[in-house]
């Protein structure tokens, strides 16, 4: 990863907190959103547990402590801090042995259920599909998307009661299918026409799961 990666420009100026960590767990690249959750400044470069050391002192961060990767393949997992906030982290390995972090602060998010029949904005509609990968009771799980500028109630007034419709920055339509099979996912696709299925995998965040949609 590098600041010139499509992943890395869509992710460096928002919301999502997202690291690169080199072999020896020594932090390359973060951006701003990252940064400040941790407090660290521009030109930091600490290892993990330097940095979670350094977190402890300063009254930020996690609540227990974690200064090491989690594991040697792709991870996802919750994440409460001190301040009361919960944070979903995916890990994922680099070919170099080191690990990218993308984090997404869901603490607003518990307790959240698919409002039946409404047509979301899109950042009611992320946050929904956050909560929901962040919930196993939700898998297995599938999005489908359409072409800018479908009817949204010609949509609705066909989904299920339990599915999620949120409209996307594009003009896409995004439907949220939880605890259905691809096979299953499918086959509603194919009944309401016009979509584009993709299945969601464990780990990954709500913005990286759109980025594939």
């Amino acid at each position: 990863m590098n600041p010139s990666d499509l992943w890395w420009q869509s992710l460096a100026d928002g919301p999502v907190l997202l690291a690169l960590f080199d072999a020896d767990g020594r932090l390359r690249l973060a951006n701003a959103a990252f940064r400040a959750a941790w407090a660290l400044a521009p030109q930091d470069t600490p290892t993990r547990g330097e940095m979670a050391e350094a977190a402890r002192a300063a009254g930020v961060g996690p609540a227990e402590a974690s200064g090491e990767r989690r594991s040697a393949t792709r991870a996802g997992y919750e994440q409460a801090w001190r301040d009361g906030r919960r944070y979903w982290w995916v890990e994922q390995p680099t070919a170099d042995g080191g690990c990218t972090c993308t984090g997404v602060d869901v603490s607003a998010l518990r307790g959240t259920r698919v409002p039946a029949g409404q047509l979301l904005g899109p950042q009611p509609g992320l946050e929904l599909l956050q909560s929901l990968l962040s919930d196993s009771r939700a898998w297995p799980l599938c999005v489908a998307t359409t072409a800018p500028g479908v009817d949204p109630q010609a949509l609705l007034a066909r989904i299920r009661g339990e599915d999620g419709c949120a409209r996307l920055d594009d003009g896409r339509l995004l439907l949220m299918l939880p605890s259905t099979a691809p096979a299953q996912a499918a086959a509603l696709v194919e009944r309401l026409g016009g979509l584009t299925l993709t299945e969601a995998q464990w780990g990954e965040s709500a913005t990286e799961l759109l980025l594939r949609a």
